[in-house]
């Protein structure tokens, strides 16, 4: 009970924000912005609470059903987003995008079973719990670098830019740091899949048994890999880039929320993410 308190007032103060940020973003409501930073913030401390009575009444990470996956995954996002606003002139209007994101995905974890389930003694590993971490910082990145993706492609599209288009970065800052979170994203993606494959051993004996997450996240860093070269050696640069990082962003929600639903795998039988 005392969790859920907790989850709904996070959910509360993201759904609020959210809507102060729109509200920036589209009306020009600018002396609201603070608010927006403020209710953000104040949502994952609430949040925080949330999954740490989580992980204390279960004995495990929030990582072993859809409802503690989803919740997690937010958490880490809303996490890099603040990081990124007070580190990043006129970062804060991609708030109007980031927020109903967060709280949609926090409404669908809310469709999942949320009992707290038991991690297998066998499955109990350090390698585990910095692979789930690794994991966060993946989609977290990803996520974030497709919302910059979008906003590039609509201010590319309107140029010259006026209202609330005018106020989002240059069309050049938006391909930059779309480019610096993917890339950020990779480094977190080989980190998943290296340690992933050392959990996996430990727990099943095997480094690798093409199960259908393994394989799928093998192809997702192949897809961003081949992003990367072809910005460094060819310099894709602005819609080029954008609508791949929006398809590599497809095949990651693919990879990472709909197989393990339906395909059978080990990864679906323990739902760990």
């Amino acid at each position: 009970m005392t969790e859920m308190i907790f989850f709904w007032l996070a959910l509360g103060c993201y759904v609020i924000s959210g809507a102060v940020y729109m509200s920036v973003f589209a009306l020009r409501w600018k002396r609201l912005s603070t608010a927006g930073i403020i209710l953000a913030a104040s949502g994952l401390l609430f949040h925080t609470v949330s999954l740490g009575i989580r992980w204390s009444m279960a004995g495990h990470g929030p990582y072993m059903s859809t409802f503690e996956i989803l919740s997690s995954t937010v958490w880490t996002a809303i996490l890099l987003f603040l990081f990124l606003e007070f580190r990043i002139k006129g970062f804060a209007a991609l708030g109007a995008a980031v927020m109903p994101l967060s709280f949609i995905m926090m409404g669908f974890a809310l469709l999942g079973s949320r009992e707290a389930k038991t991690l297998p003694p066998s499955l109990r590993s350090s390698w585990l719990v910095v692979h789930v971490i690794f994991a966060k910082l993946t989609i977290a990145a990803i996520l974030i670098a497709t919302a910059l993706a979008v906003f590039y492609l609509l201010k590319k599209a309107y140029e010259p830019e006026t209202g609330f288009l005018a106020r989002l970065p240059s069309v050049a800052k938006l391909d930059d740091l779309s480019y610096r979170l993917v890339a950020f994203g990779f480094i977190a993606l080989t980190i998943m899949v290296i340690t992933g494959a050392i959990w996996a051993n430990n727990a099943w004996g095997s480094y690798w048994s093409w199960d259908p997450t393994q394989t799928w996240s093998l192809v997702l860093w192949f897809i961003y890999g081949i992003y990367l070269h072809g910005r460094i050696t060819f310099r894709w640069r602005g819609s080029i880039s954008a609508w791949y990082i929006i398809f590599a962003f497809a095949v990651s929600l693919m990879t990472f929320f709909i197989l393990p639903y339906f395909i059978k795998s080990l990864h679906a039988k323990y739902m760990i993410g």
